[in-house]
């Protein structure tokens, strides 16, 4: 098959975890762009400019399930894939960015009368533009995951981020508008286009010789994908309408802090490791062993983080937004939970995918969301923006009950083996995550008086340096056994081994 190679049936722990760390890299490098671009358009713009355009992409994102099938993960889960369902997969995406978008433009104007605000129409006229591009991106650039290549992966996503974020602030500057962020949207949706097709040789041709095969599996994907945005962009509805513009910009910045573990630290991780997962679900036992190692090592890097976050929530704001934004204060603390649950059941439902089980997990959400929902709502409207938050609280930890014992029903493993590989971690960040909060909001007078861009930094850079050292003595005091800490330590041991021979070497 031109342009897409087949994935080799076996994986390696070097492979994956190469694969993450390029992952990782480029989330790191992810967040410094966007803590420049955060810094520099909360300083140019205002709070109701960032609620006008999330209330825009709420209706977007509604129109954007129309093609949530998912249909990359279906090729990466399907080992036999052949050019037929890549050009399938890539025929849907255009039809459906084309469909997509003339709903949008029906929906322009009804939008912007139930949030009573005629912006809205330009707004949404100019992004559906951005999905109709977005549907031509080349879809060889999954054999980029599949094929574990994730160096040509960072490629294609650092540049992408790279040159959307150039259009944004250049557009920033010129507007100090939210027509900048609007306009930054469709021009990184032309550039993303463009670079896909520079970095990948596959062409695709326009086919639906494997529709049977990809709907057989995607159908579940888009379902998911479906209740999962009514469940999370219910408050966005409800607030935009009832709060207005200002405080919906409070409540989404909030929340793109708070879940920063499972967006922005654990997604890389988990788009690493599903190709892996895939592969080793034939062997029910190997999978599961390494499945274990997986999930404790994501405990370990999203509960401090989480943590830390929880503790530094006021100086943060403070540094990094500014004053205006005292007010996402507290919700940044309700919402670090659902960004800590969010980092573990993200691959725990990974998992039930890659052992062909997408539908259970899309029952469980269905059932979970009519549990759920009308908390959420009701929360929304009673109590604002405040209570959009504890609604999502509940809905997530209702959310982890239930994805666990699906798990258990439908693997056939155990939970109890789990649970150990996570409670060190989660009681170790929960002790640094209150004793940061104690002393962030005054509990020593002596640092409760220091600038809070010194608090910011060295309370987080503290937390971050301890958490491993009560990590290491609890995991110790338990006798040293096998699980995450070990596979952390043996991978930074080996790590540091090969950094010391090659000095040695010179090379």
């Amino acid at each position: 098959m031109a342009g897409v190679a087949s994935a080799p049936a076996s994986v390696s722990n070097r492979q994956v975890a190469a694969g993450a760390a390029w992952m990782l890299l480029f989330k790191v490098a992810d967040k410094c762009i966007g803590l420049v671009s955060t810094i520099v358009l909360a300083r140019l713009l205002v709070p109701a400019d960032f609620g006008l355009v999330a209330m825009a992409l709420s209706v977007i994102a509604f129109t954007h399930l129309m093609g949530a099938f998912g249909f990359d993960t279906a090729l990466i889960q399907r080992q036999d894939a052949t050019r037929e369902h890549y050009d399938t997969a890539w025929t849907f995406n255009v039809a459906l960015g084309c469909l997509m978008a003339a709903v949008m433009a029906v929906l322009a104007v009804p939008t912007a009368s139930f949030y009573q605000d005629e912006r809205l129409v330009a707004i949404i006229g100019v992004l559906a533009a951005a999905t109709v591009a977005q549907g031509f991106s080349n879809i060889g650039v999954v054999a980029f995951r599949k094929e574990l290549d994730f160096r040509s992966e960072f490629r294609f996503l650092f540049i992408k981020r790279v040159a959307a974020f150039g259009v944004t602030m250049a557009l920033a500057l010129a507007f100090r508008s939210y027509w900048a962020l609007v306009l930054g949207t469709v021009v990184g949706n032309l550039l993303s286009v463009y670079i896909s097709y520079r970095l990948h040789a596959y062409r695709p041709r326009f086919s639906l010789q494997a529709r049977a095969d990809l709907f057989h599996f995607s159908k579940w994907l888009f379902l998911s994908n479906l209740i999962g945005f009514i469940g999370g962009r219910s408050a966005h509805f409800i607030l935009g309408r009832t709060a207005g513009p200002a405080a919906l910009g409070f409540y989404t910045v909030a929340y793109e802090i708070a879940v920063m573990p499972s967006s922005d630290v654990i997604s890389p991780i988990n788009r690493a490791v599903y190709p892996a997962y895939c592969r080793l679900a034939v062997d029910r036992e190997s999978f599961y062993a390494y499945f274990l190692k997986i999930f404790g090592t994501i405990c370990i890097i999203a509960a401090p983080v989480s943590a830390v976050l929880f503790g530094i929530a006021g100086s943060a704001v403070d540094v990094v937004l500014g004053p205006k934004w005292v007010d996402t204060v507290p919700l940044i603390q309700l919402l670090v939970v659902c960004g800590l649950v969010g980092a573990l059941q993200s691959n725990l439902y990974l998992a039930l995918t890659a052992l062909g089980k997408p539908q259970a997990s899309t029952l469980l959400s269905a059932v979970l969301l009519v549990l759920s929902l009308p908390v959420v709502v009701w929360a929304s409207i009673q109590h604002g923006v405040l209570g959009a938050a504890y609604g999502l609280v509940f809905q997530a930890l209702l959310s982890m009950a239930g994805v666990l014992i699906l798990f258990r029903q439908y693997s056939g493993y155990a939970l109890k083996p789990l649970l150990m590989a996570v409670w060190r971690p989660l009681l170790c960040s929960a002790g640094i995550g209150s004793v940061i909060y104690a002393l962030d909001t005054g509990a020593i007078a002596t640092i409760n008086s220091m600038p809070a861009w010194i608090r910011f930094f060295g309370l987080s850079l503290a937390g971050l340096l301890i958490y491993p050292l009560s990590l290491w003595l609890t995991w110790r005091a338990c006798g040293s056994p096998a699980g995450a800490e070990r596979t952390v330590i043996d991978f930074l041991s080996a790590r540091w081994y090969q950094q010391v021979e090659r000095m040695r070497s010179g090379v």
